[in-house]
């Protein structure tokens, strides 16, 4: 189990908090799991679902270049946990599982085009090493995005980035509070799941 304890979702009352539990059942990204450990603070998990919410889900950049974002981020912090998430807005845009299998090595992709490549290498400067966000990259961002979606996507990668390393800590598992719900779920951990 986590290493700290799952708010039993069942135990929930307040009715904006059952609602976010009942979200991340349905949706899955983030999982019940990550939300039933922030349900402990239920300010920390109100905010942190404002923020998902406002700057995944909506915003003002399209979703596929998030999710990319957010799996590049899951991939190279080697997160199991978050790395098996899936948002299903990124699937109905027509994401597949191949471009998520190119995100580490996205410079190589014939699948990524260069928006989502530009995109992965402020991810990877923002991640690891802010010197890789040179006048070059800078020019190929300004080139893609505008000023508002940058500012989306930068702040998008930090929220993640920083939660995915929080969660890593704490070991989660997915199905630890059920597999009745297997949304946001890579098909191979669905399918692991299943079994």
């Amino acid at each position: 189990m986590a290493r700290i304890s799952y708010v039993r979702p069942e135990s929930v009352t307040e009715p904006d908090l059952v609602d976010i539990l009942a979200q991340s059942r349905t949706f899955g990204t983030p999982r019940l799991e990550s939300q039933a450990i922030r349900a402990h603070v239920p300010a920390v998990l109100r905010t942190f679902t404002a923020s998902w919410q406002q700057t995944f889900r909506d915003g003002v950049l399209d979703h596929s270049i998030k999710e990319l974002a957010r799996v590049f981020i899951a991939k190279s912090l080697d997160c199991g946990y978050c790395a098996g998430q899936r948002s299903h807005l990124g699937a109905e845009a027509g994401l597949t599982e191949r471009e998520f299998d190119e995100v580490i090595e996205f410079r190589d992709s014939t699948v990524l085009g260069d928006r989502e490549k530009s995109a992965l290498m402020w991810a990877e400067a923002i991640a690891w090493d802010p010197n890789l966000a040179d006048d070059t990259l800078w020019a190929q961002l300004h080139a893609h995005f505008t000023e508002p979606e940058l500012v989306e996507l930068g702040y998008f990668i930090a929220l993640t980035m920083g939660q995915q390393k929080f969660l890593k800590t704490l070991d989660l598992r997915h199905g630890d509070l059920g597999v009745e719900s297997l949304a946001g779920l890579a098909p191979e951990v669905a399918e692991r799941l299943r079994g």
